[in-house]
């Protein structure tokens, strides 16, 4: 590799970092549960994606494959770890805008979303979370785009049936930004 392109992708990387450290890391935080472990899985997502940067085609993807490369990670940690409740006040910190969801409605969020699977959870974040259309996920996953749409049709079906149980608790995810 030539110093000039060892230069420009060290720059490119840098960009990288600066527009969407904060969106890995509150999907990681959202994934995990943990602010530790959230920070963790970002360092390490840099670090891999720093490796095999070479391997992206289209380098105005970096964010679905960013996420890709984070997903791995939280799937492969998730298997010896539980998510931990002090996500509630990390991400109230995060999330201290006027538009956003209070305490009370994170907490509600965040044990809603324990009742889904996985991938469930992790289609349903991408869509409501960071805006991904049905076509960009499906791309991100590598599954069809009617796996997609089933996930997040069966996520927002338990999300509804919860809230029924609970009527006390009002469950808006389409609020969750």
């Amino acid at each position: 590799m030539s110093f000039l392109k060892k230069k420009t992708d060290k720059a490119l990387f840098s960009q990288w970092i600066t527009h969407y450290h904060s969106k890995l890391y509150r999907h990681a935080l959202w994934m995990t549960g943990n602010q530790d472990s959230a920070m963790e899985m970002v360092q390490e997502t840099y670090y891999q994606a720093w490796l095999v940067m070479h391997q992206l085609k289209d380098k105005n993807k970096a964010l679905p494959w960013l996420l890709t490369i984070l997903r791995r990670l939280v799937y492969r940690e998730q298997r010896c770890q539980y998510r931990d409740v002090e996500t509630i006040n990390q991400l109230s910190l995060l999330d201290n805008q006027a538009d956003s969801p209070n305490n009370d409605q994170l907490l509600d969020i965040y044990k809603a979303l324990d009742h889904l699977s996985a991938t469930q959870r992790e289609t349903l974040l991408l869509h409501a979370l960071h805006g991904f259309s049905y076509q960009e996920i499906s791309e991100q996953l590598n599954v069809p785009i009617g796996t997609v749409m089933s996930r997040i049709a069966r996520a927002r079906e338990t999300l509804r049936k919860l809230q029924k149980s609970e009527p006390s608790k009002i469950i808006q995810f389409n609020d969750f930004k």
